[in-house]
């Protein structure tokens, strides 16, 4: 097997032609999905088993093992658009919207917040804004882009994300925009322990960003701690740093006309519930062996559980019996491009048990207090 070539000579390899087909889209969105989430070429495999290094020689080989359900699978990783990824559209997510809806964010958040990993930084909600200050009392357009983190994996030591993008068009200025947002915020903070952090950006990029022409992933990395950040004006007067009090009466009325304290309560707790586990099932003597499946059900078989095995092995081999086998099977039920995600978790269960550490099989998935 050949290394495969640098990804810069890659990338100009299959971007360098002048006059562009769809064919040739699809082979250069495709890396560029995983470059723009901080995924290298030669990483690509261990995110998609059905790549293998040889597969990334030239644009040709690539083209070749690029079928629609890897596709799908890819679009489902990161959740981005299949259509972007296919060449027909040139909008890299599909609309996604909470204005007026804060059920929306808070069910999306708490999701997030229940799949975390056992490393994760736990800082889902992060805004991207290009105004230097922002001033509720000012008719200046501040826009504002919210967007959820939600870790999917890590290559060695490095994270690897997709992103939620909220396309409204918040406004500062914009009251009822602002109103909503300090609500949010507040929620997150005082019941989900985030510090939704105020990342700056050039005007131009988080327009292309708010057009869905971008993967944010540059923008949302390396310190996420901003002064202020937006829970700062949605704090009441015995915090020191609050801001914007005169709007405080405003937020606690929305947040209690929507119900939101009532909303992330359940909402937590709905992706929080302990997974119940059983005893470990007893190993199978080597001495009993199953009849061969055969011809397409082996090989759909195949298809579901090889990726899912590939991915705990690498989660046990860095975490050891600090990853419950409960707690893997929450990860894989949140990776929807996994065909095993869809299924049950006792399924899920049998098919990854006897790759977790000794000491971890039986045990139940439940947190220590």
């Amino acid at each position: 097997m050949h290394s495969p070539p640098s990804f810069n000579k890659l990338w100009k390899n299959f971007t360098g032609k002048s006059k562009k087909n769809p064919v040739n889209i699809v082979t250069e969105r495709f890396l560029q999905a995983f470059k723009d989430h901080g995924v290298k070429p030669s990483q690509i495999p261990r995110l998609m088993p059905q790549i293998k290094l040889d597969h990334l020689q030239s644009e040709a080989t690539l083209l070749a093992a690029l079928t629609p359900e890897l596709l799908d699978q890819t679009a489902k990783l990161f959740g981005i658009s299949i259509k972007w990824l296919e060449g027909a559209s040139e909008k890299i997510y599909e609309y996604q919207s909470c204005y007026k809806q804060p059920e929306i964010f808070f069910k999306l958040f708490c999701a997030i917040q229940g799949g975390k990993w056992i490393d994760d930084i736990g800082i889902p909600f992060r805004v991207l804004v290009s105004s230097k200050k922002l001033d509720g009392s000012s008719e200046t357009y501040q826009p504002l882009v919210p967007v959820l983190v939600e870790k999917i994996a890590h290559l060695g030591d490095e994270p690897i994300y997709r992103y939620i993008v909220f396309n409204d068009g918040f406004d500062w200025s914009h009251t009822p925009a602002r109103i909503q947002l300090k609500a949010m915020a507040r929620i997150a903070y005082l019941h989900g322990g985030t510090v939704p952090p105020l990342l700056m950006v050039k005007p131009e990029i988080l327009e292309r960003i708010l057009e869905r022409k971008m993967i944010p992933h540059n923008y949302l990395q390396g310190g996420l701690v901003s002064d202020p950040s937006l829970e700062d004006f949605a704090m009441s007067a015995d915090c020191p740093i609050s801001k914007e009090l005169a709007e405080l009466p405003d937020v606690l009325k929305y947040i209690e006309e929507h119900n939101l304290n009532e909303l992330f309560s359940k909402k937590s707790q709905q992706y929080r519930e302990p997974i119940t586990e059983t005893q470990a099932l007893p190993e199978v003597s080597p001495a009993i062996t199953k009849p061969a499946q055969a011809g397409k059900r082996a090989q759909n078989s195949k298809d579901i559980w090889m990726p899912v095995r590939n991915t705990v092995q690498s989660w046990w081999a860095e975490e050891g019996d600090l990853l419950h086998i409960a707690q893997a099977i929450r990860r894989i039920k949140n990776m929807p491009h996994l065909k095993a995600a869809a299924l049950s978790d006792s399924a899920i269960r049998k098919h990854i048990a006897d790759l977790a550490p000794l000491n971890v099989r039986g045990k139940s998935g439940r947190k220590p207090n």
